[in-house]
């Protein structure tokens, strides 16, 4: 089932209104398979299969886009992403691109340019924000801050908006979360707690003050958290639970991070009643929710995974704990760790894998490293027992992958994108 992300911000709409027509929604999506926007179908960056049974992967077709950061959305049998041409000699003249392919063939529908930097720093550079698609529209974000609203068949500018206002004055990244569509708001991780739009109209629904560094897509929480619509923002100084519709705070906290962080880019996400974050500064942390109030249970030993350089990729959750890969300033920072998530105790570190993103499928769980490797094998007894590996991308590959049904779809920094078929 697809999450239902509709609500209605008018306050005087029945709860029970709204839970039947979340209801009906899910009995009628659409069959085909979509990953339409960067949280993935559910908001956990997983795919909705039940099994995984590949032991092979074939190449179905292969493009060379521009640079760029950010991963790739599906809807309709249209996949989309975006890359820059900015060079050493065309500093001035760059232009970002948002890229419409045919999910099938990877033969190229429409694009649509505009002015932007390149911005590379300690990264290639490019758009870091992936796409967002909804009934019939796609939302993309800048660096820089600019917002457009474009037609998902024809590419045409439907409304357009800027936040550059709000980029702070040393953001390393830019912009780089994810739109985040809930009801009639389109939510940017943008300002001290968020910035949303009317998905329709590019009217500013709320905003908040100020500028902080911000990089972690929104997500959507269940809807009876609160008996009503919410949706989690993290940025580099605060963790904030808000109303989608109005910016309205349901819940908060910040006493983790005293110390400065860098990069908290990874989106929280919840497991058995708690919420986990992931600092930059300070490593891995659980929240309970009680109410209104937020409280830590535990954070990471030392704060010694991951390096704050390196605390914006996937982790996968299976059976009470927690995987995910690491890389720090010394090599021996490097590898995959596996933590208990009740009790936030590393169990199972193997030095032998490179940074990158995982995907979870039962029992089975899959890589993209760095270095454009794809891996997968079991997971055993809080081990992961490695059974296929294949080069599938030149370059570095930080993008998350994307799996559905029995093709993955993956990118890298230098505007790659390849389609593979697993069987």
């Amino acid at each position: 089932m697809k999450w239902f992300n509709g609500f209605n911000d008018r306050k005087n709409i029945r709860w029970g209104v709204f839970v039947c027509v979340a209801m009906a929604f899910s009995l009628s999506v659409n069959a085909a398979p979509d990953w339409p926007s960067y949280l993935g179908p559910n908001n956990d960056l997983q795919p909705e299969l039940k099994q995984f049974t590949a032991t092979s992967a074939d190449e179905v077709w292969r493009v060379q886009l521009k640079t760029g950061m950010c991963s790739v959305s599906i809807a309709d049998g249209l996949l989309y992403t975006m890359g820059n041409d900015g060079t050493k000699e065309n500093e001035e003249t760059a232009r970002d691109y948002v890229y419409c392919l045919d999910a099938k063939t990877g033969e190229e529908k429409w694009t649509f340019g505009y002015p932007c930097q390149l911005e590379p720093r300690l990264h290639p550079g490019g758009p870091s924000s992936t796409p967002a698609v909804y009934e019939g529209k796609v939302y993309t974000l800048s660096k820089f801050g600019q917002i457009f609203c474009l037609d998902a068949k024809t590419g045409k500018k439907i409304w357009e908006a800027s936040a550059e206002q709000y980029k702070p004055k040393k953001p390393w990244w830019g912009f780089a979360a994810s739109p985040t569509i809930m009801g009639d708001a389109v939510i940017f991780n943008i300002g001290t707690k968020g910035m949303a739009f009317n998905k329709d109209t590019g009217e500013v629904l709320w905003k908040s003050d100020g500028s902080v560094v911000a990089y972690a897509t929104p997500k959507p929480l269940p809807l009876g958290l609160f008996n009503r619509p919410a949706v989690a923002l993290f940025t580099n100084e605060d963790f904030f639970i808000l109303d989608p519709a109005t910016g309205e705070s349901l819940a908060s906290y910040s006493k983790t991070w005293e110390e400065k962080s860098n990069c908290n880019a990874i989106t929280p996400y919840m497991y058995d009643g708690g919420f986990y974050l992931f600092h930059s500064a300070h490593g891995m942390a659980r929240l309970s929710l009680k109410g209104d109030t937020l409280t830590q249970d535990w954070l990471s030993e030392g704060g010694k995974y991951p390096n704050e350089w390196f605390a914006f990729n996937t982790h996968v959750i299976h059976d009470g704990h927690i995987y995910f890969l690491s890389k720090g300033r010394q090599s021996s920072d490097k590898g995959l760790h596996c933590v208990n998530a009740k009790t936030g105790k590393q169990v199972y570190f193997d030095e032998g894998f490179e940074f990158g993103n995982l995907i979870g499928v039962g029992n089975k769980m899959i890589i993209l490293d760095e270095n454009g490797e794809l891996i997968w094998g079991d997971l055993i007894d809080t081990k992961f027992k490695e059974t296929y590996r294949k080069k599938i991308l030149e370059g570095l590959c930080w993008a998350v992958p994307v799996l559905i049904e029995d093709h993955l779809f993956a990118r890298n920094a230098e505007g790659g994108v390849v389609c593979l078929k697993l069987k």
